[in-house]
């Protein structure tokens, strides 16, 4: 392309040069302009996860790290409902009106730099650019008092021809301003101090839609650790609510020589919050220390390696399913596989993970035995009949005994020893690693850890694991013998 330009260049007259050089110059402003027509194509995989979410759940939120570019996903969302022009690839809640916006952020100079900029673009010399909104589909905007050149409304050309509207309100302006509109959606930048922001926000969203009920997202680290609204997010969210969580890990665009950087200027207990969005847990961690301890590339399985899958029963909470591959000359763990679910059918379940759990023994939890009514089958039968391979006894102990905190123990030792090793990518693995605590009296809290109970339950039956060579090739049997025991703990 640069040889033809300058062949052209070359073959021309100075006023033609002139006028191929501001073309080119109009193409390149038009590209950037509408650049949300390819933004989608650029998004990360778990972009696209927190995208999709938005169709299923009312309130979606990604409490992550910094630099790793959730404001940036979200102001792209925001720009698309206010254009209305959805991707092909789209999967996440779409309007079919032009809505109402809002967004929100700690002050006006934040909704400004942050999320206006993002949005609509800068102003400068009466018009507005930068911003994923391209100018032309600017019809007018309303200023904000006592913050300059930033914008209170601005009305946008929306696909349907009819005129969509985004607000920037602060949150210094108190719930009380927030008061009166139908909202259709909404994007709480950072968190708020004032806890009655967000249960405001709610509040506005209720007709919103069309009568629907609107919805929307916040994106925050969480710089002022468990409050309130981290719990309800992570520990106790409502049927409506999904939470993702992000790490550096997740942003390929941070080099390691970035993070190196930033990681040396940050506090050190503030490290694990800007680096992979944890608050202070409760009471503590049980898994105390660094996802980068346990992390290893992915590798071949060798066929010598001994394989066994956990699953965790699930509906309205996920239902979770691991592998774990057994190094038995080193007496070391990898977790290779990690899927869960929610509101999936055992049939469903089979078709995502068949690939990998064919023929691999299953071990599962204790409430696998409960009858159903109807049908008079346990729960288990049901994933056998769809074609795992499910454990004749539910996960426990060479002894019968099925205790928690043994398992717990015996993980942390392998895993401070380096003989517990998870494959990087696996990201909702990390993720209940990340928040696997327990509360102010010392309990577990049983939230988010579906994968990490499925990979317990694997753990627990080692001793029934099969040899991966063998895998795909000798014929489904029941349980399988015993293979010789791992010498350490129970």
């Amino acid at each position: 392309m640069r040889n033809l330009r300058g062949l052209l260049m070359h073959n021309l007259n100075r006023e033609e040069k002139i006028e191929l050089i501001k073309l080119l110059e109009e193409k390149a402003r038009r590209k950037f302009a509408n650049r949300y027509r390819d933004y989608f194509d650029t998004r990360y995989e778990w972009q696209r996860k927190f995208i999709a979410a938005t169709a299923t759940y009312r309130q979606t939120a990604l409490i992550a790290a910094n630099r790793v570019g959730k404001t940036d996903t979200a102001t792209y969302i925001d720009a698309i409902h206010l254009l209305g022009e959805y991707p092909e690839e789209w999967t996440g809640h779409r309007f079919d009106h032009a809505p109402l916006v809002w967004c929100l952020g700690y002050s006006g100079e934040k909704c400004r730099d942050l999320l206006q900029a993002a949005i609509i673009g800068k102003k400068g010399n009466g018009k507005f650019s930068g911003g994923l909104v391209p100018p032309d589909r600017i019809v007018s905007t309303e200023p904000m008092q006592g913050t300059p050149n930033a914008v209170r409304s601005a009305y946008i050309r929306h696909s349907s021809g009819e005129l969509s509207k985004i607000q920037f309100w602060a949150y210094t302006q108190g719930q009380h301003a927030l008061m009166g509109d139908s909202v259709d959606w909404f994007h709480i930048d950072e968190e708020p101090e004032d806890q009655t922001i967000y249960p405001q926000v709610l509040t506005r969203t209720a007709t919103g839609d069309k009568g629907r009920g609107g919805r929307g997202i916040l994106t925050f680290t969480p710089e002022n650790g468990r409050t309130e609204l981290v719990i309800q997010l992570l520990d106790n969210p409502a049927d409506s609510q999904f939470c993702m969580n992000v790490g550096w890990n997740d942003a390929p665009h941070l080099t390691e020589e970035t993070k190196k950087s930033l990681l040396e200027s940050y506090p050190v207990h503030q490290r694990d919050m800007r680096t992979k969005g944890i608050p202070m847990l409760g009471h503590g961690r049980i898994y105390d220390f660094s996802e980068e301890i346990i992390t290893c590339e992915p590798f071949p399985i060798p066929k010598h390696y001994m394989v066994i899958d956990g699953m965790d029963f699930g509906w309205d909470h996920p239902q979770s399913r691991v592998q774990l591959a057994i190094d038995l000359d080193s007496e070391t763990f990898y977790v290779t596989k990690a899927w869960k679910a929610s509101k999936t059918s055992p049939a469903e379940a089979w078709g995502a993970t068949k690939a990998w759990a064919n023929k691999v023994p299953t071990a599962w939890p204790q409430d696998g035995l409960q009858t159903e009514k109807g049908s008079g089958l346990q729960q288990r039968e049901y994933y056998k009949d769809a074609g795992f391979q499910m454990l004749n006894e539910p996960a426990q102990w060479p002894d019968g005994s099925r205790s928690v905190e043994p398992g717990l123990f015996e993980l942390h030792d392998l895993m401070s020893s380096g003989r517990f090793k998870v494959f990087a990518g696996l990201r909702d693995w990390f993720e209940e690693f990340n928040f696997y605590h327990r509360d102010d009296k010392g309990r577990i809290v049983k939230k988010r850890d579906d994968l990490l109970d499925a990979t317990r339950y694997a753990y627990m039956m080692r001793r029934y694991a099969k040899r991966f060579g063998d895998i795909g090739v000798v014929k489904e049997k029941k349980t399988p013998a015993p293979i010789r025991p791992i010498p350490r703990g129970r």
